[in-house]
C-alpha cells in the first residue's frame, strides 16, 4: 500500500491532474528507461494472466463440477473463454485505470459488502443481525451494481471518443500533453531571450 502511494503521489506532483490511469502512458514514446519499464509492465501481465486463469478456472470447474474426474474438453473451454474474456476487455480499453476501475467495482464491493456479510448469515441463528447482515449485501449489490454501471459508461465514452475526428483524428492525449509542454517550454524561452 505504501509503495502504491509513492508511486500515485509522485505520478501526480509531477503530472498533476494530466496523470493517467497507467502513469507510464505520461511519458514519451521514445524514452529508453520508459520503454523498459512498459516491456517489463508488458512480462508482468503476459505472466500473470495464467496465473490467474488457473485459479479462476480451478474454481469454476470445483464449483460447477466437483465431483468429475479431470476432462479435457472442459479445461479447453475455461480456459479459452477466459482468455478471450480477458482480450475482449484488452481490445476494448486502451486506458488501463478503467480496467483497475471495473476490477475495483467488483471485487470491492464483493469483498467489503456482499461476502463477510454472506459468511454472518451461513455460520450464525436467525436473529435480527441476520437481516441487518441482509440489508448490508443488498446495499452492496446496488453499490456493484452501480459502480459496474459507471465503469461500462466510461468505456462507452472512451470508444466514443477515440473515434476519427476531422483534424485530430491520430492526435492521442499523451501526444496533446507533450505538444502543451513543449509549446510553454518554447513560450518561456522566447520571452527569456527577449
Amino acid at each position: 500500500m505504501v509503495a502504491c502511494l509513492v508511486m500515485a503521489l509522485a505520478g501526480f506532483l509531477t503530472f498533476g491532474d494530466k496523470t493517467l490511469g497507467n502513469v507510464l502512458n505520461n511519458f514519451p514514446a521514445d524514452n529508453t528507461m520508459v520503454t523498459i519499464a512498459r516491456l517489463c509492465f508488458g512480462l508482468n501481465m503476459l505472466t500473470t494472466l495464467p496465473l490467474e486463469a488457473f485459479v479462476c478456472r480451478e474454481v469454476m470447474l470445483n464449483y460447477w463440477f466437483p465431483d468429475e474426474p479431470f476432462n479435457m474438453n472442459l479445461h479447453l473451454i475455461y480456459s479459452s473463454a477466459l482468455v478471450v474474456s480477458a482480450m475482449t476487455l484488452s481490445l476494448f480499453t486502451c486506458d488501463l485505470g478503467i480496467v483497475f476501475e471495473l476490477v475495483g467495482a467488483t471485487s470491492a464491493a464483493a469483498l467489503a459488502y456482499i461476502l463477510p456479510p454472506l459468511c454472518y448469515i451461513k455460520l450464525s441463528s436467525r436473529s435480527w443481525r441476520t437481516y441487518v447482515a441482509m440489508a448490508v449485501v443488498a446495499f452492496g449489490c446496488i453499490i456493484m451494481f452501480i459502480s459496474v454501471l459507471q465503469t461500462g459508461a466510461q468505456m462507452i465514452k472512451g470508444i466514443a471518443d477515440s473515434s476519427p475526428r476531422l483534424e485530430r483524428s491520430h492526435i492521442t492525449q499523451e501526444t496533446n500533453f507533450l505538444l502543451y509542454r513543449w509549446r510553454r517550454t518554447r513560450q518561456v524561452r522566447i520571452r527569456a531571450s527577449l
